[in-house]
């Protein structure tokens, strides 16, 4: 019996032995396989270029060399590569192109079949005339694609408008939406940007720096007719801007609002590009804090450095104002014209002006109309015409007419420096104290 007993617990060691000898020969080869791929693989060039260009639409303009790589997973590297994505939209240069091989399909030769490409540092270039066509640079990538150590340029007629440093970017899909996030660096900030877009054509695009308090989203969607349709929020520290938007060959604006420190106001209108750049926008202020915007403005436009205002020189437009004042504002190749302004608790007062030169010596033409009651029924029309300069709050009336009657110069000039000291004392912005200008007006009497 002792002897049948061993030699079956012999049998079972026996074939346990052999079971770990097949398990651990397995395993060998298996590793062995594994390491010696890169001899046994011969990719076609052609065939990655294709299988590329097919899933994330990406065109490689050269390829000098292809390296296997075994850690962390199978894939092929590419050193120093320079390709675009889409019909030029990115362009990247510099870039070490990694394709994360699919372990199933690894030893298929004619086919080059992948999970996903990381593009590993350099740099990509986006020309901010195409950046609406980055939703079809999502549309027709079937890959995951992720972007890593990328600095991200956009430019504009070959000039660069601004950088995000170390991105961070992830171009994937599912069933339901394709989506690409990104995260890096923005003068040197933390900022992220997450857009998706799904099967509806709905695209819902949010944009954070939260060290800098700012925060947008712009939900857009297409439709059968080519239009564009959607909603717009930008939130900066403490200033609030909203809209909704429908774009066809020009932004029609709607159910607009505006909110800071400064004004209040229900927006509407439209914004032409082409052939020009033109605005035509209408405001509805419920709040215009004129005291604390009129010295932004002379700080802005009319201190020493301004001598060419490249921002006032671009922006072409018609700006009516309704409710709390009226009157329209006209920008043309940097002329601006108030015209028709109203204001006042009864509308008492009208007035139009030109700016005709910005900076330290710049100056504004004006003229303005005031009605006051005199001895109860009776009315008084007086009219001014003069000089603002508003770099150091100084005034000069030209002209000063009561009932259309002209009145002399000694007398405009009486009152001019009347005006200086009741009105406007040490600050230009006192103009739009409506009780200090309606004391000296009645004053005059």
């Amino acid at each position: 019996m002792r002897s049948i007993k061993k030699i079956n617990i012999f049998s079972r060691d026996k074939r346990k032995l052999m079971l770990s000898l097949y398990l651990f020969s397995f395993l060998f080869f298996s590793f062995t396989t594994y390491l010696n791929i890169p001899k046994l693989l011969n990719f076609s060039v052609i065939s990655l270029k294709e299988n590329v260009k097919k899933n994330n639409d990406i065109n490689i303009q050269k390829i000098s060399k292809i390296n296997y790589k075994i850690f962390p997973t199978p894939r092929l590297s590419i050193t120093n590569a320079n390709f675009t994505v889409g019909e030029e939209i990115l362009e990247v240069t510099d870039s070490d192109l990694e394709i994360v091989l699919n372990l199933s399909q690894i030893l298929n030769f004619k086919k080059i079949n992948y999970k996903k490409l990381v593009i590993n540092k350099g740099s990509t270039k986006i020309n901010l005339n195409n950046i609406n066509q980055l939703v079809t640079i999502i549309n027709n990538n079937n890959k995951k694609i992720v972007f890593r150590e990328n600095n991200l340029i956009f430019f504009k007629k070959d000039a660069s408008f601004f950088e995000i440093e170390d991105t961070s970017i992830n171009i994937e899909q599912s069933k339901k939406k394709k989506e690409l996030t990104l995260n890096g660096s923005f003068l040197n900030n933390k900022i992220s940007i997450k857009f998706n877009n799904s099967l509806e054509n709905k695209n819902n695009l949010i944009l954070k720096i939260p060290k800098l308090d700012i925060a947008t989203r712009i939900f857009f969607e297409n439709n059968i007719s080519g239009s564009v349709k959607g909603l717009f929020n930008l939130k900066v520290i403490n200033n609030f801007l909203k809209f909704n938007f429908i774009k066809n060959d020009s932004l029609k604006l709607s159910e607009g609002f505006i909110r800071n420190k400064l004004i209040s106001s229900a927006l509407e209108g439209e914004i032409t590009i082409k052939p020009n750049f033109f605005l035509k926008l209408d405001f509805e202020p419920t709040t215009l804090n004129m005291e604390k915007l009129l010295p932004l403005i002379q700080k802005t436009y009319f201190s020493g450095s301004t001598t060419n205002p490249f921002l006032i020189k671009k922006i072409n437009g018609i700006f009516n104002f309704k409710s709390k004042i009226e009157g329209r504002i006209t920008n043309k190749n940097g002329e601006v014209v108030f015209e028709e302004f109203k204001i006042g608790k009864d509308k008492s007062f009208s007035f139009s002006a030109k700016i005709v030169e910005f900076g330290s010596k710049g100056k504004v033409q004006f003229n303005l109309v005031k009605i006051i009651k005199y001895k109860k029924k009776t009315l008084k029309k007086i009219g001014i015409t003069g000089l603002l300069q508003p770099s150091n709050s100084k005034i000069i009336f030209e002209k000063f007419s009561l009932d259309g009657i002209e009145l002399s110069a000694k007398k405009t000039k009486e009152y001019e420096d009347e005006f200086k000291d009741k009105v406007i004392q040490d600050s230009l912005a006192n103009i739009f104290k409506e009780e200090k200008i309606n004391a000296y007006f009645k004053n005059l009497f």
